[in-house]
């Protein structure tokens, strides 16, 4: 096959750091290791369109009423660009998360960029049920990205709710909401050509009126699901505020009879499930933030744990599932998130490594140094605990009080517009912003530049200390071309050497992830 795959294949790796896999194979998704990963070919070619028929139809609409009732799902993992990776999907899982979405994928690219479709989406037969979600602005497009995802996945969603100016540039998410024609006849088309059942995750109008119109409309056009943020577009950043559940009450009169309604928004603490489902009649909640800040707020029993705890584990699944290091990145500065503003050249490191052993020293790191603070606040970790249990009992949270616990246990992450100064530093010192504020400012002034300019240098100097890092890692020399050798190759062979070799003598190459040994002779002569 030269290298490329056949329609029906799937290029598969195997989890975990001593297993490996040929980058090139092709396997079935529908192998017996349910933890086994694989990816989306490179080259693919789809068939027609062929309408379904009313009872494929029929059943799609019913499908996620019935699964969401019949597996008891009331709590999701929402779609998060670039955060909700396999390996975090797959740590939820584990502390409470029942449904999973993927991160939000662009369609264009997934439909038109063979590299940009094998890297955006990993997959394991344990991560069901799963939805994929795209954003898209043209209904071919849409199309043909949702079919070439049917057969791994049990729904598509449409992503009407990114908020980001990279969206409204983009002409997506939140942004496409004021041309409904356009969204439904994307939704329309999902309905009737695609096997699988098609959803939308939207945010609510400025008007009352306005959203429960639009919701009305998605479900005419054939979404099956509907996932409401209680947000407005415009609230983001630092405007973000809190979620409007009564908002969200409207869209489940409206159409909740008609298909399953899920709520998003609010969900810090546990017991914000239940409370979010009774005050909107929702039948599922989904979490973005609340659990990027702490991934166990889904398990009343582990909800508050120490935070390099879950980052250590976290990083496990990490390594184990093969997370690229924004991903891993980003999830270390949230987890970890007060701590690290305690301590500031573990938050300077966080940001400059690329490697996991690098973030698994960081935070073992961090563990020393919180495991000391806690030894010295014992009595200030014991309160804290009885004031998180009684909020997940029913006691309305206070942002000020749960914002001055111990950095060390795992707590929501609030704007300063949401709380008071006061609350995150003692009285006459300054916030982690303001300090850094400062900095900038006398730098700007000893450069002569605006504060503007100074932050642009700022972020040139970080950037070039990454690469710089990067480049430490030395690579020997390969020992049949003399170009680097990968990193832990057993043969010391770049990548291409050491496939020629694997395939030609029939060994594996566990760095590389190259299974030769055990393959028959004639699958490594197709190879």
């Amino acid at each position: 096959m030269n290298g490329d795959t056949t329609t029906e294949g799937y290029e598969v790796e195997r989890s975990g750091e001593s297993e490996a896999i040929d980058e090139e194979s092709t396997v079935s998704p529908d192998g017996e290791d349910p933890l086994q990963i694989f990816r989306m070919p490179k080259k693919m070619k789809l068939a027609d369109n062929v309408k379904n028929s009313d009872e494929i139809i029929a059943k799609n609409l019913r499908f996620w009423r019935e699964t969401l009732q019949n597996q008891k799902i009331t709590k999701v993992l929402a779609p998060m660009v670039d955060q909700s990776e396999l390996a975090f999907r797959l740590f939820t899982r584990k502390y409470g998360a029942q449904l999973t979405f993927t991160p939000m994928i662009h369609a264009h690219l997934f439909v038109n960029d063979g590299t940009y479709r094998r890297n955006a989406l990993a997959l394991v037969k344990a991560d069901r049920p799963l939805v994929v979600q795209f954003c898209a602005n043209k209904v071919d497009t849409f199309l043909a990205a949702c079919r070439l995802v049917e057969d791994v996945c049990d729904g598509v969603d449409l992503n009407l709710g990114c908020p980001q100016m990279v969206a409204k540039r983009g002409r997506y998410g939140s942004w496409l909401q004021d041309e409904v024609d356009l969204i439904c006849e994307m939704v329309s088309a999902v309905r009737d050509y695609c096997k699988i059942p098609v959803s939308c995750k939207i945010r609510v109008r400025d008007d009352r009126q306005e959203t429960i119109s639009y919701a009305t409309r998605l479900v005419d056009a054939g979404a099956t699901m509907l996932t409401v943020h209680g947000r407005t577009r415009d609230m983001k950043g630092a405007e973000t505020g809190l979620a409007d559940w009564t908002r969200i009450r409207d869209v489940v009169e409206a159409v909740g009879s008609r298909v399953p309604v899920m709520a998003n928004g609010n969900i810090q603490f546990p017991g914000d499930v239940e409370r979010c489902m009774e005050a909107t009649g929702a039948v599922a909640v989904m979490s973005a933030e609340g659990l990027l800040y702490n991934p166990l707020i889904f398990d009343d029993a582990n909800a508050h744990v120490e935070t390099w705890k879950i980052a250590a584990e976290y990083l496990e699944y990490a390594r184990s599932f093969h997370a690229g290091t924004s991903a891993i990145r980003a999830h270390v500065f949230r987890i970890c998130h007060h701590s690290l503003l305690e301590y500031e050249d573990l938050r300077m490191r966080v940001s400059l490594e690329h490697r996991v052993e690098d973030f698994e020293n960081i935070v073992e790191e961090l563990g020393k140094r919180a495991r000391a603070d806690a030894e010295a606040g014992k009595e200030r970790e014991v309160e804290a605990r009885k004031l998180f249990e009684s909020i997940r009992n029913g006691q309305l949270m206070d942002a000020i009080e749960v914002s001055k616990q111990p950095h060390w246990i795992s707590k929501p992450y609030f704007r300063l517009k949401e709380v008071a100064k006061e609350s995150i530093v003692g009285e006459g010192e300054k916030t982690f912003r303001e300090k850094q504020k400062e900095k900038l400012a006398q730098t700007a002034k000893e450069m002569g530049v605006s504060m503007k300019q100074a932050r642009k240098r700022e972020r040139r100097q970080l950037t070039g200390a990454r690469i710089l890092e990067a480049k430490k890692i030395k690579f020997p020399p390969c020992a049949r071309c003399g170009q680097p050798a990968g990193q832990g190759c057993v043969h010391s062979k770049c990548k291409k050497c050491c496939r020629y070799q694997c395939k030609h003598e029939h060994l594996d190459c566990k760095s590389h992830r190259y299974l030769f040994a055990n393959l028959p002779s004639e699958a490594v002569i197709e190879a």
